[in-house]
């Protein structure tokens, strides 16, 4: 996926509803069933880093288990392939989470870390193909001191792979969003859409509901960027800072807008100051519209690129 993709996909799951549906619908186990699912509550989690930058893709997650908190690390990888080395990755991000948690405080008075529920959700067109532990990348030693190797896991979901009867439950939101990821057309995106909407529950999903929305809608713009299919876009849109769409054509007036703005922003930049570095350019193409307001204004006022970009890194 391109970066302003991975944003609105990573939205997704930025609400309670989407990560109770993909526990309960693809996690696999009695234990999913035990959770109190009303507390589920989303946790900093900018300190995982690379080189001291925010992770774009990660996402931390706590709900009670048995009156304890169990930690959900859920990693949304956008890459085409599988990485030869998450199983490594992830020990790092839990190691990450658990130094945050003692430094913070937030460690159980009895002393002991929380458990941490590692789990990858993978959208590449191509098979997984990691170890799904730090144990099958290590060489093997001796059996006296096996026991003291790290044996970091995590839970693979492997999206494209999932038998599409498991797809076919109409009450689970991670669902519908699967189902769109497969889907081609503006017609069977909005009948999925409008099939989804049609449930009694909706009426108290209202967050989720404008996340799969925009979801459907960033996923029409790609095919049209790359299928050229013909979408019914009206051609002049209200900027929202704060978007909220009542149908998928509010969805996709709005994507439509927010994508040409932010390729005007990177032409003016370049025209201007020569070429835009890559971390700058993912910048502007996971801004929202107010953000790319803010960037526009400065445009005539600043000296140099850093000064458009002064303020800190959004999370």
């Amino acid at each position: 996926m391109a970066s302003e993709d991975d944003t609105a996909y990573k939205q997704l799951f930025a609400y309670p509803e989407m990560v109770r549906d993909l526990l309960l619908g693809f996690v696999p186990g009695d234990w999913v069933h035990q959770l109190d699912l009303a507390s589920l509550e989303r946790v900093n989690g900018s300190y995982v880093s690379d080189g001291g930058h925010h992770r774009h893709s990660d996402m931390v997650w706590r709900v009670r288990l048995a009156g304890e908190w169990i930690y959900i690390y859920l990693l949304l990888e956008f890459q085409s392939r599988s990485d030869h080395w998450m199983a490594l990755r992830m020990q790092v991000y839990v190691g990450l989470l658990y130094q945050d948690l003692i430094k913070r405080q937030e460690v159980p008075e009895t002393g002991r870390l929380p458990p941490v529920f590692p789990l990858v959700l993978y959208n590449g067109k191509r098979r997984w193909k990691a170890s799904l532990n730090l144990a099958g990348l290590i060489t093997a030693v001796p059996a006296e001191i096996q026991h003291l190797q790290p044996a970091q896991s995590y839970l693979l979901i492997d999206q494209q792979r999932l038998p599409v009867a498991a797809l076919a439950m109409f009450e689970n939101l991670v669902a519908t969003a699967f189902r769109i990821e497969r889907l081609a057309t503006e017609q069977d995106i909005a009948g999925e859409l409008e099939t989804w909407r049609q449930q009694p529950e909706m009426a108290h999903r209202v967050s989720a509901q404008q996340a799969l929305a925009r979801w459907a809608a960033v996923r029409l713009q790609r095919l049209a960027r790359e299928r050229m299919i013909n979408l019914r876009i009206v051609s002049e849109a209200k900027t929202m800072s704060v978007p909220f769409f009542d149908s998928l054509d509010d969805a996709l007036r709005y994507e439509a807008e927010l994508y040409g703005n932010r390729q005007r922003l990177k032409k003016l930049l370049i025209k201007r100051f020569g070429s835009l570095p890559n971390k700058l350019s993912r910048r502007v193409e996971s801004a929202e519209m107010d953000q790319l307001d803010v960037w526009f204004d400065r445009l005539l006022e600043v000296h140099s690129i850093q000064e458009i970009f002064a303020e800190s890194e959004p999370a």
